[in-house]
Order: structure tokens, then sequence, then C-alpha cells
């Protein structure tokens, strides 16, 4: 039986993927995410490959694509030795709107951060993103004895506050005012810092608490 143009595509992409040129493959993965869940069935089977570069990119297309079929396919990729495939699988649990994304972002928070803002992670984006739902989590780690998973639990806190006052990834705030209010709340909760000392960290993090509460009332 010929393969069809779509089958012809996913090959090509999932040959450019494999490349050992770091465009090449990042092509590839760009026209997979194009193609979306008929090149679905290929990624997965990439996900057992022996390479971790490989394994990272498909499971970057796979959380891109986003589909409730390939949930379990997310969660296996959480226990993967590759941080990346930990991150990626994270982000795609949260995509699809997964009730274990939440526990799934905060385990992989620290894990792959862009090399040129390290404060950022996928799932720093991934919890940014959830909303009021993912507050409570990242306030159990302001006072963390990590710095790291302070910092990022920081990033994800001030994206909530920011979308709540319209913030867009990629177009900003709306209005200065906007912005100048989301930086205003923050201000007013205790100014967090993931550096400060711990007596006005945990201050902050009363604050923030009681914030919530009112939110949830």
């Amino acid at each position: 039986m010929p393969k069809s143009s779509s089958d012809e595509s996913v090959n090509d992409a999932i040959k450019k993927l494999r490349s050992e040129d770091v465009l090449t493959q990042n092509e590839g993965v760009q026209e997979l995410i194009t193609i979306g869940q008929p090149a679905a069935a290929e990624l997965l089977l990439l996900l057992d490959d022996k390479s971790a570069g490989t394994r990272a990119q498909s499971m970057y297309a796979l959380s891109e694509i986003g589909t409730p079929k390939i949930a379990e396919a997310f969660k296996k990729g959480l226990r993967d030795e590759d941080e990346r495939v930990r991150a990626y699988a994270a982000t795609g649990l949260a995509r699809i709107g997964d009730p274990d994304a939440l526990a799934a972002a905060i385990q992989t928070l620290n894990d792959a951060p862009d090399e040129a803002h390290l404060d950022m992670t996928p799932s720093v984006s991934a919890l940014g993103g959830m909303g009021l739902s993912a507050v409570g989590a990242l306030l159990n780690l302001l006072m963390d004895d990590d710095e790291n998973s302070r910092l990022h639990a920081q990033r994800a806190l001030e994206m909530i506050i920011a979308g709540r006052h319209g913030f867009e990834v990629g177009k900003g705030f709306a209005t200065s005012a906007a912005k100048e209010n989301a930086e205003a709340e923050w201000r007013a909760n205790g100014n967090y810092n993931y550096g400060a000392p711990a007596a006005a960290r945990l201050a902050a993090e009363m604050k923030w608490r009681d914030w919530l509460r009112k939110q949830q009332l």
C-alpha cells in the first residue's frame, strides 16, 4: 500500500529530528508540531531512543501537540534520566489539563533552565499559566532551603499575578496602569525576594497566604 503524503511528511520530519545538526533537528521538530496529532505515533516510538537528545526533542514536540491520548507517555517521561524530557513531560500534562499536572510541574520546577535566562524553566512557565490553582503549592516553596527552588517559585508566582492583571506572554501588559497594579500587588504582599533574609521571606509568605485565603472566599 503506497504511503500517503502525510506519512512521507512525518518520516521526513523524523529524519530531520534525528539529525546531528541542531538547526536541522529544530526544523524537524517544528514540522512535526505543525503536522500535529498524525505525527504522535511516530514520536511516541522515539521516547525509548537511546539518545537523550532525541527523546527530549520528541517529548517537546508531543508536549506542543498536546493530546489527552498520550497522558501516560507524559507521566512515564517524568521518570526519564534526562531533565529536559522530564520538564517537557510536565508541560505536556499541563497543556492537556491533566489532574497530575500541578504535581508534575512542582516536581520538575528546576529542570532544564533556559541557558539565557536561568530563572526560567519549562515548568515555571507551566505553573505561571495555571493561575490561582498553583499558588498554594508555590507558597510552600518560598522558604525552601534550595535557592533555585525559591527563585523559580517566585518567577511562577510573579507570572500568575501578572496574568491576573492582563499580562500575556509575547504581548505584555495592555496598559502601563495594569503593570503598575501588578507591581503594587506584589509589594503589598511583602515584596518577596528569593534571596532575602529568612525573616523577610517568611513575612511575605504569610501575607501571600492571607491573600490566597481572601481569593478563595
